[in-house]
């Protein structure tokens, strides 16, 4: 078992990382596309269609941000539009060949930048890094999820 300390130590390091990630994705990309050209262009690519809804709620925002935000990536001809086959109403969107690679050249140049700042690192180092990090996400998952449950379990336990 940890001591107070060393968990404290560990979350002030996950606030640190949490901060310097949130630093990098508002750095532009190309062009000056707007660093969430990255998260809708990621989910498309790697979910394929999506209706608006479910940019939205991937992205955290109301639907009417993520209606502006799509519609300027299909402007620029990262993203295609189609109605829904199942529901005409609907529209979906998918990630076009130029915005695959608009998110190529991204990740590529994610990969450099990460490969110069860890210039004194070998992949044995890093593998074991990613590792560790992968378990440790796992655990705290498993933590919350436990934690979470009794008061999820009393929320749908019936009144008496």
């Amino acid at each position: 078992m940890i001591t107070t300390a060393t968990a404290d130590e560990l979350m002030d390091v996950l606030r640190a990382i949490a901060r310097a990630s949130r630093t990098a994705r508002q750095i532009p990309l190309e062009d000056d596309l707007p660093a969430w050209t990255v998260a809708v262009l990621s989910m498309l690519a790697r979910e394929g269609e999506q209706r608006l809804g479910r940019v939205a709620a991937h992205l955290e925002v109301d639907p009417s941000v993520a209606s502006r935000q799509v519609a300027a990536l299909e402007q620029l001809g990262l993203v295609l539009r189609r109605p829904d086959p199942a529901d005409g109403r609907a529209q979906l969107f998918a990630a076009s060949d130029a915005g695959i690679a608009t998110l190529g050249g991204y990740r590529d140049m994610r990969a450099r930048w990460v490969a110069d700042a860890l210039e004194g690192w070998d992949d044995a180092e890093v593998a074991q890094l990613v590792a560790r990090l992968e378990l440790l996400v796992h655990d705290l998952h498993h933590a919350l999820c436990e934690r979470s449950e009794p008061a999820l379990r009393a929320v749908a336990r019936p009144a008496s």
